[in-house]
């Protein structure tokens, strides 16, 4: 194994163990991939590339997107669209999600309080009423969006895989907020 490979799969491997990583893949992709529709997972790394697996385990069908083209080889093979999500509704005008994954994006790309909105209103934009939405962001890279507003006017805290609407970890700074799109 050459040395960036034993670099990145030593850094995949701490990444699985974080906390927030393993509720991710213990209890937010199963429960997401028994919605059985179609998926979108914004934010492709080499180290979340089994996910949309995990995603089509019951019948899902899992789509990808990233911002940078390069990330596409960590995208799902068949169904990855490069482009910006703060523009997902012209990335994907052919379709209505059943549920979206933006885990890591707010606060590392999409990082002003402008920025956010445009990516939250077209969020809401290709998600169906009812549809669900886990937005992954960290505390120490962006404003709460739910204290800021950002996400009420389209939607709604609600529990999710058997755990409350919003996840926080004592050993890291990532949060994760799940709501259900207003209909």
């Amino acid at each position: 194994m050459g040395i960036l490979a034993s670099l990145f799969k030593s850094r995949s491997s701490e990444i699985h163990d974080l906390p927030d990583r393993r509720l991710m893949t213990q209890a937010y992709l199963p429960a997401f991939a028994a919605l059985k529709g179609d998926l979108l997972f914004i934010g492709c790394r080499g180290y979340n590339r089994g996910y949309y697996r995990q995603l089509e385990q019951q019948g899902a069908r899992a789509w990808t997107t990233d911002i940078d083209p390069r990330s596409a080889r960590f995208g799902h093979r068949q169904r990855h669209r490069t482009g910006d999500i703060c523009e997902a509704q012209m990335l994907f005008p052919d379709l209505v999600f059943d549920g979206v994954i933006c885990n890591g994006v707010l606060g590392y790309g999409v990082n002003a309080r402008d920025q956010q909105v445009r990516a939250i209103d077209a969020l809401a934009a290709i998600l169906k009423p009812g549809g669900h939405l886990l937005i992954g962001w960290n505390t120490d890279k962006i404003e709460d969006p739910i204290e800021a507003g950002l996400l009420e006017k389209d939607f709604l805290p609600a529990p999710f895989a058997g755990h409350g609407p919003r996840v926080t970890f004592k050993e890291v700074t990532h949060v994760y907020d799940h709501l259900v799109r207003r209909g």
